[in-house]
């Protein structure tokens, strides 16, 4: 049989470690709770900044798209000057082509004169 006092010692054993077992039980949730807390504080104090960063990002990509149209209009500017001298390059062309002609054709023709050969020293 078991002595009486290893029946108490067993039982306030077993009583301390139920204690125990709430009060890190206790502890748990109020680590829980806190944490909760805390991320709900942290949340509250990030949402001004995450709808800058957002009103920021918006901003960035309207001017992105901005200077995107910008780019595309100048490119077309510069496609449609540089067709419009080429054409005028070629009016020119023709134009200095028949002025030539012409002058050359009231030009009085130059006898070709043969040049005296070189004599050689020795």
């Amino acid at each position: 049989m078991i002595p009486t006092w290893a029946a108490v010692v067993g039982a306030l054993s077993l009583a301390l470690i139920a204690l125990a077992a709430a009060v890190s039980a206790a502890a748990v949730v109020a680590s829980a709770l806190g944490v909760r807390a805390f991320l709900g504080a942290t949340r509250e104090a990030a949402e001004p900044v995450v709808r800058d960063l957002r009103q920021l990002v918006g901003t960035i990509r309207a001017e992105a798209d901005g200077l995107a149209e910008t780019s595309r209009d100048l490119r077309q500017r510069i496609v449609r000057a540089a067709d419009a001298t080429e054409g005028v390059v070629r009016d020119v062309a023709t134009t200095v082509r028949t002025v030539s002609r012409g002058v050359s054709l009231l030009r009085p023709e130059r006898p070709t004169q043969k040049r005296p050969a070189k004599r050689r020293k020795g």
